[in-house]
């Protein structure tokens, strides 16, 4: 099936805008394949933790089309790759890379991480429970999360510091909502629930300015219910 829909989506692996989009569940041919590759460029943390001083604004990199594209040194090899912001998917394509994700490239952006996202639909209930279980030890929630989730460690430690991020901005929501298993979406429109709510109000924009990818601007399924228009369309064929 995969191979059926590769051949029918154009060059950048872009499905039309204007057309419905069903994110596409990946099979471990994918995301090992994925898992393989060697980034030239990796992205890391800043020393300190970029929540300090966080004024509610954040800078939009790349501009409101951003993207963030894979180019590999040899296209038909597809082993070692560079990930480039782009300022549009036109920008991209025309540079032969593969659109990745919407935004600017970021710490999540790496093909290893796509890899997770791919092989692990939720990762909320881990790091959830990574941050009830380390919550007064960042070292040990660090750990936690890169072997809960296999993220790379440049990415885990932005997961990290959101995490701890979340506690002080909306533990009583988020201990609340963990003790009564309350569900990611709440009936009857599929809202988040409040510790998520509380999680993406306040730290989400940190969060993607130094992630760069997430499940959503990657196209890809989640445990939580997102609204189609706010999911990118994207077919990752490019293994």
């Amino acid at each position: 099936m995969l191979a059926c829909l590769t051949m029918a989506v154009a060059m950048g692996s872009i499905p039309p805008p204007n057309q419905p989009f069903s994110p596409m569940t990946y099979n471990s041919t994918v995301w090992l394949a994925f898992q393989a590759k060697k980034c030239l460029n990796p992205i890391q943390m800043p020393p300190g933790n970029p929540y300090n001083g966080y004024n509610g604004t954040v800078p939009v990199p790349g501009g409101p089309d951003a993207v963030c594209g894979v180019k590999y040194t040899n296209d038909a090899e597809r082993y070692e790759y560079k990930l480039i912001t782009y300022k549009n998917i036109s920008e991209a394509q025309g540079d032969g890379a593969h659109v990745s994700h919407a935004t600017h490239c970021g710490v999540c952006s790496d093909l290893d991480d796509l890899s997770a996202f791919m092989s692990q639909e939720d990762m909320t209930t881990p790091i959830r429970k990574c941050g009830i279980d380390h919550q007064d030890n960042s070292t040990a929630l660090l750990e936690c999360i890169l072997d809960s989730t296999n993220l790379t460690r440049p990415c885990a430690e932005i997961f990290n510091y959101n995490t701890h991020y979340s506690k002080q901005k909306c533990m009583w929501p988020c201990m609340r909502a963990y003790i009564e298993h309350t569900p990611n979406n709440l009936p009857p429109d599929n809202r988040l629930n409040p510790c998520l709510q509380c999680d993406q109000d306040n730290g989400g924009p940190i969060f993607k300015l130094y992630a760069g990818r997430n499940r959503r601007d990657s196209g890809l399924n989640s445990s939580i219910i997102r609204p189609p228009s706010a999911i990118f369309h994207v077919i990752h064929d490019y293994y």
